[in-house]
């Protein structure tokens, strides 16, 4: 009983946090700006939406099929529709529990294509590391594009530091689950072997990122992923007479918090509104509805293409697990 209220706790308060920030958003508009918001939809250039869509569906395809480079050197080859539908399925996931979807995406290959759960879940780390650089990247171009520095950093320094109190608490408490479930492990012979032999395939996952063979590719892949995501605002953005003429600098100050805003809620629900119009607020574009018709439009897609790509990839047989000596 206790861990099915636990389970529930992890699902229902990040979704209860991002319910309260849309009210808070919409509750903060006034007239004018609620205005902008329910005409965004209807004035919208859907050419330019289309087309921003397109090129964001290109870097999922993209994350997908540099996937495969590091799974090559484990000697596994899986199709490429099954690891899309895998990246996809995790996204759609991780909109109810947040970083679960690497969990279940690791597990459907297993399923499917039988990758061993440790060797993909370590893949997907090592991703998650590239990513952690790349926004790193991004931050600091975006740090030296910034006109009005001082004030983007207030914001962004809001969305960081607002959330280190409750962050250094959680970080405790996994670390001491952690020496407590350690201590378990190393006390039952059973149990002992079993984590060292899952350990033992986590450290060959990880391993991958310096005996794949595409390494060029790979960091090709990386540059163009990430530049989709900052492409595809700029695309949103020519949508609109109101915000046609966004420079670089505020594309990459948007893609900033809008990526704090999903780091920190599922799918960014509430925050990611509120903080990409205040980033735009810095170069005096008043738009209201940018950032939840963004926000609604790139949302609406994920669901749907990860809720097509769980279904079609369970459609097929899973393969029967056989003993993996790599």
């Amino acid at each position: 009983m206790k861990a099915l209220i636990i389970k529930i706790l992890k699902i229902a308060v990040p979704i209860g946090i991002g319910i309260y920030l849309t009210w808070y958003f919409f509750n903060g508009l006034n007239e004018e700006q609620l205005r902008q918001t329910k005409d965004s939809f209807f004035n919208a250039n859907y050419f330019w939406v289309f087309l921003g869509l397109c090129v964001a569906f290109l870097s999922h395809l993209s994350r997908s099929y540099r996937w495969l480079f590091l799974l090559e050197p484990l000697g596994y080859k899986p199709r490429l529709s099954n690891a899309y539908h895998a990246v996809m399925a995790g996204y759609v996931i991780n909109y109810t529990v947040p970083r679960s979807g690497e969990i279940a995406r690791a597990g459907l290959l297993t399923n499917y294509e039988k990758v061993p759960f440790e060797k993909g879940f370590a893949t997907i780390v090592i991703e998650r590391v590239i990513d952690v650089i790349m926004l790193g990247l991004v931050v600091f171009i975006s740090g030296l594009l910034q006109i009005n520095s001082d004030e983007f950093n207030k914001i962004t320094s809001a969305v960081s530091g607002g959330s280190n109190g409750w962050l250094i608490y959680v970080a405790i408490g996994m670390a001491l689950v952690g020496v407590v479930g350690l201590l378990v492990i190393l006390k039952n012979k059973r149990l002992k072997q079993l984590f060292l032999t899952k350990l033992y395939g986590f450290y060959e996952g990880l391993k991958s990122i310096w005996t794949m063979k595409k390494k060029w590719a790979f960091i090709a892949h990386t540059f163009f992923i990430w530049g989709c995501y900052l492409i595809s605002i700029w695309i949103f953005a020519l949508a609109f007479p109101e915000t046609s003429a966004i420079s670089i600098g505020a594309v990459f100050g948007v893609f900033v918090v809008g990526a704090a805003a999903i780091a920190l809620l599922p799918g960014g629900i509430g925050a990611y509104p509120s903080w990409v119009n205040a980033a735009l607020v810095l170069y005096s574009i008043n738009f209201a509805g940018f950032g939840i018709f963004m926000w609604v439009i790139q949302t609406t897609m994920m669901v749907l293409l990860g809720l097509l790509s769980l279904f079609l990839i369970q459609r097929q047989p899973k393969l029967i697990k056989e003993e993996q000596t790599h």
